[in-house]
């Protein structure tokens, strides 16, 4: 099978000096004083009030761990554990759960940030797998779904991966407005999933919407989706609703409001909990709870459900008042204080890499023959 986005980038011999000497789990602070870079110095040496802190994490990860948030800029930041350079596209997906097969579209920074703001697909999967368990138990077998802001496409990999009993999701119709992770989307389930490449502001009626990209007459039987969180991260400027891609999560609720789904799921940045004090996620939940939604909401961490990257995401799912209530899942991995049933190991960085060939380099443009890496990571260390 071809491995796509497996390339690694070129860098100056500056940058690569301090690659090479980074060992395994260092971060710049860990390198000589001399390798340093010049605004990490400022902040170490120089700076009164250490205020926002320096604009270099880089870090060699550890093997034998999940790695830290991936982002989409971490591909100058996480060095690969063994070998000398920055990680790739395809690995970044790795951790973030992509199957190979999915092939990320536009410019590599593009394919950056599309894997970078995905949902991770192991941690949608748990999600929407506790969605399923109830529509099962209501013999609920085919969960027709509308995904907003899909971007590649993390949910909704996730969502074709759950089955509880007779159960599955469906989801039918992908709403997104970037082009380039449209094409990734379209490429990899375009044959199963209507991708609608257009602003979800200029969506009028959502129930007319849905009905004529799917010929159906009912409404969605779930809506999930995590607007734009550029607003609320801690990364971001946290203009919260007074940015533009703040609002749009009020257009999610407009989406629940207007086709009044049995089951809704949205997920978006940890931080969102502190935006205004609390009180645009309070003003959200309300909004939901009028429209008649018993809800969970939680924090989780994308190690305790499989992915080999420690992500905080905050996560709220809905279900009708009439329908009951729907508990976001339990950890299945990791060592959990008080978890009622053994965990399997949190995957690590080593067992998301296994098998992968050899990185190109930006410079080559043809490779003959793909060499997997012959050694477990731990008789390189």
């Amino acid at each position: 099978m071809t491995i796509h986005n497996h390339i690694a980038r070129n860098v100056g011999a500056e940058v690569q000096q301090r690659i090479d000497a980074l060992k395994i789990g260092q971060k710049m602070q860990d390198l000589p004083e001399e390798l340093w870079h010049p605004s990490f110095r400022y902040y170490v040496k120089e700076d009164p009030n250490r205020k926002g802190g320096p604009n270099l994490r880089m870090i060699r990860l550890d093997p034998e761990k999940p790695s830290l948030t991936v982002t989409g800029y971490i591909f100058n930041k996480f060095v690969h554990p063994i070998e000398d350079r920055f990680i790739t596209v395809r690995e970044a997906a790795r951790l973030q759960g992509f199957p190979d097969e999915v092939q990320f579209c536009g410019t590599l920074t593009s394919s950056q940030l599309q894997v970078g703001n995905a949902v991770p697909i192991p941690l949608a999967q748990a999600v929407l797998s506790a969605v399923a368990e109830k529509a099962n138990t209501l013999s609920m077998h085919e969960i027709r779904a509308l995904s907003l802001f899909s971007g590649a496409g993390g949910f909704d990999i996730g969502a074709e991966q759950v089955a509880v009993g007779k159960t599955h999701v469906c989801p039918l119709v992908a709403v997104e407005n970037w082009n380039d992770a449209c094409a990734t989307l379209r490429n990899y389930a375009g044959s199963r999933i209507h991708i609608a490449e257009m602003d979800i502001r200029t969506i009028a009626s959502p129930l007319d919407f849905w009905q004529k990209q799917t010929g159906l007459d009912a409404a969605p039987n779930l809506v999930y989706g995590g607007p734009p969180c550029q607003a609320f991260s801690q990364a971001g400027k946290q203009k919260a609703d007074d940015d533009e891609r703040g609002m749009l999560i009020f257009e999610f609720v407009r989406f629940v409001s207007e086709l009044q789904p049995e089951f809704f799921v949205m997920e978006n940045v940890a931080n969102l909990k502190g935006v205004a004090g609390g009180a645009l996620l309070k003003r959200v939940v309300a909004m939901f709870e009028e429209l008649g939604y018993n809800l969970d909401m939680n924090v989780l961490d994308a190690t305790h459900y499989g992915a080999a990257q420690r992500r905080n995401r905050l996560f709220i799912v809905g279900c009708r008042h009439s329908l009951g209530k729907i508990s976001l899942p339990e950890p299945t991995h990791g060592d959990v204080e008080g978890s009622l049933f053994p965990l399997k190991p949190i995957q690590t960085v080593g067992q998301a890499f296994e098998r992968l060939p050899n990185a190109l380099f930006s410079n080559q443009s043809t490779v003959s023959n793909h060499t997997f890496y012959q050694k477990e990571y731990s008789e390189l260390l």
